[in-house]
């Protein structure tokens, strides 16, 4: 842990100024949307800007955001009249981590056994067609993607978490594929198929858990990627999540309530992709403070 402290700091870092910068980064002024600017008094829209901290340079308007993270203020939201920041992500983060869930509940054993599948027939045309699925499905954008699921599923919750998972299971397909493929062509693989062990044994008990280091180290992209593609889904479905509150931020220009909203999504991410390295460390002591990397974790002349 000691190891990873420091790029904990730098990560959070990060996550504060990339929320920070991509609020102000909104176009168009949130006081004068809010009062309607082409008709507000302008000393009432200057008072408003000066009570938001809105007329101070761009550095003293950081530093502001950051000492009141630090005292866990988030603000108050521009659009909602003045309610709390805290209070609607509170209201919305449930929502998204159910949908994360449950993705995750669908998506982590449907992509595994397909990438498995595909990594064993890869010679066959069983596994040139899951091949090929995978990349169809990482084409589909996701917001047709969802509004063509919202329509088969009648705006039901679990074709949300289906329009989440499908994407994230193809990514973990493809990965698990080509990991699997790297450890089939190792020594101790061929060793173990010449003392009769079957194919399917030969799969889960030498070459998948030689895969999944490699695999864990990918984990941030597919993360990356499923909650990208959470804001489409939610606005899809209307479901009042933290992606949804997102874009209704964006399109409202409401730069605290959209930069606390990018915050949660960069620390999701964050803690995602930690909680599968300590998964993994978990798993394998060898691999713990990054003390052994990638596929050749567990050598190359034995199995795990």
């Amino acid at each position: 842990m000691g190891r990873r402290l420091p790029r904990l700091l730098l990560l959070a870092g990060t996550a504060v100024l990339a929320s920070f910068l991509a609020s102000h980064a909104l176009p168009g002024d949130p006081i004068s949307l809010m009062v309607d600017g082409r008709t507000a008094d302008p000393d009432l829209i200057r008072r408003m800007r000066e009570d938001a901290g809105l007329d101070q340079p761009l550095t003293v308007q950081f530093l502001s955001y950051a000492l009141d993270l630090l005292r866990g203020d988030l603000g108050q939201s521009l659009r909602y009249g003045g309610v709390p920041v805290t209070a609607l992500l509170g209201d919305a983060l449930p929502v998204t981590l159910g949908l994360l869930a449950g993705a995750a509940a669908l998506a982590l054993p449907f992509g595994l056994t397909l990438g498995l599948a595909a990594a064993d027939l890869r010679r066959a045309w069983p596994g040139t067609a899951l091949t090929i699925g995978s990349v169809l499905a990482l084409s589909v954008p996701p917001l047709a993607l969802a509004t063509w699921l919202m329509l088969a599923g009648s705006g039901t919750a679990p074709w949300a978490v289906a329009a989440l998972a499908l994407p994230a299971a193809a990514m973990i397909a493809r990965l698990t594929r080509t990991q699997v493929m790297e450890v089939l062509g190792r020594d101790f693989i061929r060793t173990a198929q010449a003392k009769g062990l079957g194919r399917v044994a030969v799969l889960l008990r030498h070459a998948l858990p030689n895969a999944l280091v490699p695999l864990a180290a990918a984990v941030g992209s597919v993360a990356g990627t499923v909650l990208t593609t959470t804001a489409a889904v939610e606005t899809v479905f209307a479901l009042p999540g933290i992606g949804r509150l997102t874009v209704q931020a964006v399109l409202a220009r409401d730069h605290t309530v959209a930069g606390a909203a990018v915050l949660v999504f960069v620390l999701l991410q964050v803690a995602i992709s930690l909680t599968a390295e300590l998964l993994i460390g978990l798993a394998d002591p060898r691999l713990r403070d990054d003390g052994v990397h990638g596929a050749g974790a567990h050598g190359d002349g034995e199995p795990p």
